[in-house]
């Protein structure tokens, strides 16, 4: 198993959307967006489909897409070919069919969840490479995170964003990576965090508070690693001011297929 941090520097005004993904919402913070393909989407046990003889062969490659529905127990209600050659595609389902999929979850609860996965055999490489998508349920409806509740240290300087005119975007020059906390990395805990944060005129970060998070525990790990960045300032109008972004933290376990 391999851990696997992404850090994404979103600059945003003051919406985010937001969506249950196996947790609920914590101390008034709620859950942060899982896009369709993120990587916690893939399901554990990825065994590898087998490359048909005669096609490998005959250096035959092939693409198939199905489609798998997994009820609220996790289990595989249904999987479905929607295209593809019949011996990619059945070489593709007794593979599919040992995967571990994870139902979605909405109000703490798991419901009925569709994905579509695409298999392409590529004969140069000798083997199948599969990606899966989160087809159903769909992400909710976006929410509003109000730039009013945000605290600053200093009320009298003017904090700008992204979308303001005549203002460019911090650039960040040194982003060490957070770490996976112990209780995190023992219970397999997986999940993004959203930081908040004003990069100073000077380049440096304050301010800095969970906007969302599906990683309670990995909070203050993200928090403690942005604590460290350091940004080239935005500026407006060619002068560094303080500006506000967002920065969102993936923290992903995944097993190597």
């Amino acid at each position: 198993m391999v851990r696997k941090i992404v850090v994404a520097l979103v600059f945003a005004s003051c919406v985010t959307s937001l969506r249950a993904v196996g947790s609920t919402q914590q101390n008034g913070i709620p859950p942060c967006a899982q896009s369709p393909d993120d990587p916690r989407n893939y399901p554990d046990n990825m065994v590898r489909p087998k490359y048909p003889k005669d096609a490998l062969r005959n250096g035959t490659e092939g693409n198939v897409e199905l489609r798998a529905v997994i009820a609220t127990d996790s289990r595989t209600k249904d999987l479905v070919v929607l295209s593809g050659d019949s011996d990619f595609s059945q070489s593709a389902i007794i593979a599919i069919r040992k995967w571990r999929f994870h139902p979605e979850m909405r109000q703490g609860q798991p419901v009925e969840t569709s994905y579509k996965i695409r298999v392409r055999f590529n004969p140069k490489l000798r083997e199948a490479n599969s990606d899966v998508e989160l087809e159903s349920p769909r992400p909710e409806s976006p929410s509003v995170f109000s730039s009013a509740k945000f605290r600053r240290s200093d009320s009298s300087a003017e904090v700008y964003h992204i979308s303001d005119p005549g203002v460019v975007a911090p650039k960040q020059l040194y982003s060490p990576e957070p770490e996976f906390s112990e209780k995190a990395r023992v219970e397999k805990q997986q999940g993004n965090v959203g930081i908040d944060l004003v990069v100073g005129a000077d380049g440096l970060p304050r301010d800095l508070q969970v906007s969302c998070s599906s990683a309670p525990d990995l909070n203050d790990n993200a928090i403690a690693a942005l604590k460290q960045w350091r940004f080239a300032p935005g500026t407006k109008d060619g002068t560094p001011v303080p500006v506000e972004i967002l920065v969102e933290v993936s923290f992903t376990l995944n097993n190597n297929h």
